[in-house]
């Protein structure tokens, strides 16, 4: 091959090149995904309606208040607590990040108050005073929420705090929050009024729930929204029409009115009449729904694609270890009577 014939064979490689890069740089991008893992469930019925990457793990964020709740509304149907019991606010409850409520020293605060500032103002202050009223320190009460999340078959969650401030070790799944939603429910139906309250009185303060679908929904009933950076904008969500309940789950939406848009349209989704005549789909059961493979899962952390400057491009801080957290644990109140990023909303 002579100089100008393997110029010229140069040259089209170089067009052919320029060419594909054209063509490909033409072609449309996939537009961004707006959330995460979904799920659409009927309790009664046991039946998942839709699902998508149900078994993604993801960081729960103040979804973790669900099972804090869950323990709380145990202690006081077992007699171990009361509604009126008085729950200390230690030094360790009242530092910790927003969002919290932040009451005066010598301000007293009932196991009600504390509870229902927990779900509606998502207060990790409170969060962090129940888990050491109930367990004697944030540490065994970890304890006590693994194990229920183990007894209630939430196989892919692992809790390391009551709030859901950032830690790496704190996951989830949507499968393993709709059955942690379904056991609140059954469990402790008289404690329903927690979750659809709009507002709440505490002292002073007038504290309004952040779940905008009991605001826009028809029949929404509940029960709690989550956020931090690295898990983006969460929620498990209910509504009842007509007797019939649903429990969606959203994780890792990019936006607070993305979160609640999608939610609602899975809500409507859900209680949408079936099309006359149309063959009855084969829906499984939570159990039934097919279990992904865990090996090499790893979470997604969204802290570059959550759009709202509270995080701008850094990534999720680690949880900072307190003095308090250190000390030996105190006795569980199972056993008694018969620095993170300043997120987790």
């Amino acid at each position: 091959m002579d100089r100008q014939q393997f110029g010229a064979r140069i040259c089209a490689s170089i067009l052919v090149t320029c060419f594909a890069q054209t063509v490909l740089a033409a072609e449309p991008k996939p537009p961004p995904r707006l959330v995460g893992p979904t799920i659409i469930y009927e309790p009664k019925t046991d039946i998942v309606l839709h699902s998508d990457d149900a078994d993604r793990l993801w960081y729960p964020a103040s979804l973790t208040k669900l099972m804090t709740a869950y323990l709380a509304f145990d202690a006081v149907k077992s007699g171990r607590l009361a509604w009126t019991d008085k729950v200390p606010l230690s030094e360790n409850a009242r530092r910790q990040p927003a969002t919290r409520i932040g009451l005066r020293a010598g301000i007293e605060l009932t196991v009600e108050q504390a509870v229902h500032g927990l779900i509606l103002r998502s207060a990790n202050d409170f969060a962090m005073a129940l888990a050491e009223l109930i367990g004697g320190s944030e540490e065994a009460f970890a304890t006590l929420m693994n194990d229920t999340a183990k007894r209630l078959g939430m196989t892919r969650s692992t809790f390391t705090n009551p709030h859901g401030l950032p830690d790496p070790a704190q996951i989830t799944t949507a499968r393993d929050m709709a059955i942690l939603a379904r056991a609140v429910m059954t469990d402790f139906p008289d404690r329903a009024g927690v979750f659809t309250a709009q507002n709440f009185v505490i002292h002073r303060g007038t504290f309004h729930n952040q779940n905008d679908l009991l605001r826009t929904v028809d029949g929404a009933d509940g029960m709690k929204t989550g956020f931090t950076c690295g898990a983006g904008y969460n929620i498990v969500a209910s509504a009842t029409r007509e007797g019939r309940r649903v429990i969606v789950v959203v994780l890792g939406a990019l936006n607070r009115e993305v979160r609640s848009r999608h939610a609602t349209d899975m809500i409507e989704t859900a209680f949408a009449p079936s099309v006359p005549g149309a063959p009855a789909a084969s829906q499984p059961t939570l159990a039934q729904l097919p279990l992904a493979p865990a090996d090499g899962a790893q979470v997604h952390d969204m802290s570059r694609e959550t759009r709202t400057n509270k995080c701008g491009n850094t990534r999720r801080l680690p949880v900072v270890a307190t003095a308090a957290a250190s000390a030996p644990p105190k006795r569980p109140l199972a056993k008694a009577k018969a620095k993170a990023a300043p997120q987790a909303q």
